[in-house]
């Protein structure tokens, strides 16, 4: 089953009644974040309404629930700080069937700088039967500050496809994890003429496999700082350079 282990950890939260008060799933599979941040709600919740399928985490469509408050952007919208009020307000009223209060925040990295701040004054003061789970693209889409505060599971898809067919590219690929500074430089221009987003994507499906062999905190750190650039690079439209220049400090810092 896909995030076994995210899965085995927040039963356990529920099993041993050692519930956080905020939680952050991240990484590129959305699905799977709101499949899970759904599912944990309604387990904690114990929603008959919504048992897994098939023995997987994934949810049917609940009934409503009045201890699950659910927040999503439109597209292209920022989460305002009115959503945020709202949450508190719902927070501030007991829990009305459960034992615990839940708010499932979609797509998270759109809260704007006032709606972060007000996000945060409400993690110092949550009352006890508070949950908030917060799920986002990236940890540096959001404050310091409140990723501090949480508990944070990464959602990537661990894939096992082959190495990317142009050999080039992948002996390219093992020297950046090995060779110094000067050198990674050198293998950094011969990926430059090539399209910098497939070259990223390439780059973490290394990392991956990688990972799942040996998952070291090296890779791991990596993987996450990679992951990170290449949203940068999807989504803002950087300039490959910079894209590159990020990852040559991000080895560099590793080593």
């Amino acid at each position: 089953m896909m995030y076994q282990k995210n899965i085995n950890y927040l039963n356990n939260c529920v099993k041993k009644d050692m519930l956080s008060h905020a939680y952050i799933f991240y990484g590129p599979d959305e699905v799977s974040k709101k499949e899970t941040a759904l599912w944990f709600a309604n387990k904690i919740l114990e929603n008959e309404n919504s048992r897994p399928n098939d023995q997987s985490h994934s949810v049917r469509p609940a009934k409503f629930h009045p201890d699950l408050f659910f927040i999503k952007s439109g597209f292209n919208e920022e989460i305002s700080i009115n959503w945020i009020r709202q949450l508190k307000d719902f927070l501030t009223l007991r829990p009305y069937s459960s034992e615990h209060k839940i708010v499932v925040i979609e797509t998270a990295e759109k809260l704007n700088s006032y709606a972060q701040n007000a996000l945060l004054k409400i993690f110092e003061e949550a009352p006890n039967h508070a949950v908030i789970i917060l799920c986002v693209k990236t940890l540096d889409s959001i404050s310091d500050t409140i990723v501090s505060r949480a508990v944070k599971l990464p959602f990537w898809r661990v894939q096992t496809e082959a190495l990317p067919p142009d050999k080039t590219i992948s002996d390219i690929f093992e020297l950046l994890l090995k060779t110094d500074f000067s050198n990674k430089y050198t293998c950094i221009e011969k990926l430059d003429s090539r399209n910098g987003l497939e070259i990223f994507k390439a780059w973490l499906n290394f990392l991956r496999i990688k990972f799942k062999a040996n998952p070291t905190k090296k890779i791991t750190n990596l993987l996450t700082k990679s992951q990170n650039i290449y949203f940068k690079l999807n989504e803002t439209n950087i300039n490959p350079k910079f894209a590159y220049d990020e990852l040559l400090l991000s080895l560099t810092a590793i080593n």
